[in-house]
């Protein structure tokens, strides 16, 4: 389970810790945007102190609906007590968990500042 806290701006905010492969890593608060579809954004700076290393760029299509092509990167998270190989954009100044890394997850979200987040992994169907 990954338990985190609501701020006064009312956005729900879980910490993770990131891993690059040279096994750099750091604790990093993130933002969950639930129309997000992808695993992770992180701000450049994060990304050059973790060293990792660019795969490609991807047209992203942003919420006003302009198309802008984003580099992407591979890293790691602590994700459900196992590390977890995720795709990382680099986006502004936003550190945001989107819907990829939340597949198979239950959410919760007391929504008033200094609420609880919850994100438990839902079990696997047999």
């Amino acid at each position: 389970m990954h338990c985190g806290i609501v701020n006064d701006a009312l956005e729900a905010v879980i910490t993770l810790a990131v891993l690059s492969d040279a096994g750099a890593g750091e604790s990093v608060a993130f933002a969950i945007d639930t129309v997000f579809t992808d695993a992770l954004t992180l701000p450049q700076h994060i990304i050059d102190r973790l060293n990792l290393l660019p795969d490609d760029d991807l047209p992203v299509t942003m919420a006003d609906g302009t198309v802008r092509y984003l580099t992407r990167y591979t890293a790691y998270v602590h994700w459900h007590r196992q590390i977890r190989e995720v795709q990382v954009i680099a986006m502004g100044p936003y550190s945001l968990v989107g819907m990829g890394l939340l597949r198979g997850s239950n959410l919760s979200v007391d929504a008033t500042p200094g609420g609880i987040v919850t994100v438990t992994e839902l079990p696997v169907a047999s």
